[in-house]
């Protein structure tokens, strides 16, 4: 139990560590950890959003329905961001198993268009373990568009689900690599209130968004890690004077295992596919 709760926590833990996290100046993101549908998962999210205004809260589109009823799950997506936005939160879709990924990117970019006229509400998760992502974030960042991006820039963690699909670079470098020039690809056309969130543990990408950063004075671009990982790394960029934020997961433990295991497995050695 001590060593899952160094991870995750469940409900009544949640209010003592956003206030932890918020006391180090390390804002927390919000994930409610389940990962399949049940019809209070939309209620839940909101319930916590109306009792810790002012955060920002990670969603999956798994848990609200996409693999069941995809107009459902827009309803209750759109719910959630409308009860974000008038609690001053922010919703960051996740990226989930390449199966589902295609509708989870129509619908987060329809959201951002919807949500996003005046700032970012709306985030879409960009998974660069993925061959063509780079091509996906430049179409994004078109600069005719009149909404702002909120990307949030991850390298991937349904290794073992995706692994045999065809869709995962050909190396762990060519991953490294995709992951770094969507970091340059973000510099260079990037619109005034787009944000671009690098949620990574690798020293090397953080350096060369941080390089970026103050070479043209950036302020729009910021840094996550999850709970338990990459402690000295999140301080560190904190006391740097980076706004740098905590994914804080929460539900019942039983549910915590699936992000456990992927979460381990993705940070054994990152790219175990290649065999």
């Amino acid at each position: 139990m001590n060593i899952i709760n160094r991870y995750t926590c469940n409900s009544s833990q949640l209010r003592k560590l956003i206030l932890h996290l918020k006391a180090n100046k390390t804002p927390p993101i919000i994930d409610y950890i389940r990962e399949y549908y049940h019809p209070d998962n939309a209620f839940e999210i909101k319930s916590k959003m109306k009792i810790f205004p002012n955060n920002h809260f990670s969603v999956k589109l798994s848990a609200l329905g996409i693999k069941e009823n995809e107009d459902l799950c827009y309803m209750h997506t759109d719910s959630i961001i409308q009860c974000a936005i008038e609690n001053n939160c922010k919703v960051l879709i996740d990226a989930e198993q390449h199966d589902i990924q295609e509708n989870i990117d129509i619908m987060s970019l329809d959201f951002m268009k919807r949500y996003n006229g005046i700032n970012v509400n709306v985030y879409k998760t960009y998974q660069m373990y993925k061959k063509g992502s780079i091509e996906n974030l430049r179409n994004d960042l078109d600069n005719t568009r009149d909404y702002f991006i909120g990307v949030k820039l991850v390298r991937g963690a349904y290794l073992h689900e995706d692994k045999n699909k065809n869709v995962l670079c050909d190396s762990e470098n060519e991953t490294h690599n995709q992951y770094n020039n969507g970091i340059e690809l973000f510099t260079n056309f990037h619109n005034s209130n787009d944000i671009m969130l690098c949620a990574t543990h690798n020293i090397k990408s953080i350096h060369i968004a941080r390089y970026y950063m103050n070479k043209y004075k950036m302020n729009n671009i910021q840094f996550a890690q999850l709970l338990g990982m990459s402690d000295s790394l999140t301080t560190h960029l904190q006391k740097s004077g980076y706004k740098v934020f905590k994914y804080l997961p929460y539900g019942p433990f039983h549910e915590s295992i699936p992000y456990l295991t992927r979460r381990l497995f993705e940070n054994t050695n990152m790219i175990k596919y290649l065999y």
